[in-house]
């Protein structure tokens, strides 16, 4: 038995209190051998009851649509969700209670893009410190919220930039255009789905409808090939020099050298095949989400058999050993088509993957043994952690508050969230 370690009031150690109340833990006294080992059985993945669930008609104040959600980001207090077919964008306040209807706030898509909502509107959403920027997916108009705004049902707060003159090209409702973002410390970067063009917006510039401010590259010059439909899916992975990009329907990942010449050299983009990386046949809706961990570069897997992941500490990024490969069929104990979908997460431990088509949710532990070793892949049936049959397309994507994992409603009509590691507690 390990050294006896008491958090909360109970403790007479004072560090052992703030160290408790610091990451969130509950007054309890327990026999281990250090606070991880306690973290470990607080948040448990598996045990149901720390999973919560919250209502999306509820939580929205309308009925249930289809593909109504699919990712987030957080602010240091709210947790906001994206709606892609949902008439509403949505924050949760993470200083109530999850099942609180008053604690969930709605803000019509339609108000705050000034313009009628279209099927698939926006996917992602990214926070620069101020602003919420949200990605366009089947919308026209890049969309930020002011987080030190009036309030969030304020038009005033939401500002629209036009697609077509930040890319310098028309653009069409519904064309599903771009579906993941990322943040470097100063530029968003919208990653292509199909269009031909990366984008990226200077949030040191003059402002969000300032055209100079928006810089361009041309994905056919980009990954060295002729561009494609539905190329990329995922990106945003920033690792302090490089960002990176999920191939799609690509042969090529991608990543772009920040700290390079300009975001228009050619130079400053690096191309690795599908195929080696993954140590497979190149197919269709591959990878999709992209998260670092400190070291490694996580890529969701999709259609894909093969979850992968990249050693930014390695050789180099055309370095196939240094991609290292996990097989679904391993890790989950079957193979899924369709099964991950857009963003992942990490909780200074754990990689989180929502579950789309598959009926289990997965989270990667990268203080375990290896990536292909299957104790290090844990699993939680979406049946039991929302109390309900999983449903086709359940949940599309993940966000990290500091301390639980949020799990936006897509086909489902549940949000859920699960006790994760205490941002507080870093390797």
């Amino acid at each position: 038995m390990g050294d006896t370690i008491i958090f909360g009031e109970e403790s007479g150690s004072k560090e052992s209190r703030e160290a408790a109340e610091q990451a969130g833990l509950p007054n309890t006294s327990v026999d281990v051998a250090d606070v991880k080992t306690f973290v470990d059985e607080y948040t448990k993945f598996t045990k149901v009851s720390n999973w919560e669930t919250m209502n999306l008609s509820t939580a929205q104040g309308a009925a249930l649509a289809n593909a109504a959600y699919t990712q987030g980001t957080f602010d240091g207090r709210y947790v906001y969700f994206t709606p892609a077919s949902a008439v509403n964008f949505l924050r949760f306040d993470t200083e109530g209670q999850f099942t609180t209807a008053g604690d969930w706030e709605q803000m019509s898509a339609s108000t705050a893009q000034g313009a009628d909502e279209v099927s698939g509107a926006y996917a992602r959403a990214e926070f620069d410190g101020r602003y919420i920027y949200f990605s366009p997916l089947g919308s026209v108009t890049f969309l930020r919220f002011d987080t030190k705004g009036t309030s969030f049902t304020t038009t005033a707060d939401w500002q629209t930039m036009s697609m077509s003159t930040v890319q310098g090209a028309s653009a069409a409702a519904g064309a599903s255009s771009y579906i993941s973002a990322g943040f470097d410390g100063r530029f968003i970067y919208f990653a292509p789905y199909n269009e031909d063009t990366f984008i990226r917006f200077d949030t040191q510039g003059t402002s969000f409808t300032t055209e100079a401010d928006w810089q361009k590259m041309s994905m056919s010059t980009a990954q060295g090939a002729t561009a494609l439909s539905n190329a990329y899916r995922g990106g945003g992975g920033f690792d302090g020099q490089y960002i990176y990009f999920a191939a799609w329907s690509s042969d090529t990942f991608l990543r772009f050298n920040t700290k390079g010449t300009s975001f228009s050299t050619e130079a400053d983009w690096d191309q690795m095949s599908m195929s080696t990386a993954q140590g497979g046949t190149l197919l269709d809706a591959a990878y999709s989400g992209v998260i670092f961990d400190g070291r490694y570069i996580h890529f969701a897997t999709r259609s894909a058999d093969t979850f992968i992941r990249f050693d930014t500490q390695g050789t180099s990024f055309t370095t196939a050993g240094d991609w290292s490969q996990m097989s679904m069929s391993t890790a989950l104990g079957a193979l899924v088509d369709n099964a991950f979908n857009n963003n992942i997460v990490f909780d200074n431990r754990y990689v989180y993957f929502s579950a789309y088509s598959s009926l289990t949710f997965v989270r990667f532990d990268t203080q375990g043994t290896s990536f292909a070793t299957t104790a290090d892949w844990q699993i939680v049936d979406v049946a039991d952690a929302q109390g309900a049959a999983a449903v086709a397309s359940n949940s599309f994507g993940a966000i990290y508050d500091g301390k639980y994992v949020y799990f936006p409603a897509f086909n489902s009509d549940t949000f859920l969230r699960v006790l994760a590691s205490p941002s507080t507690l870093k390797p």
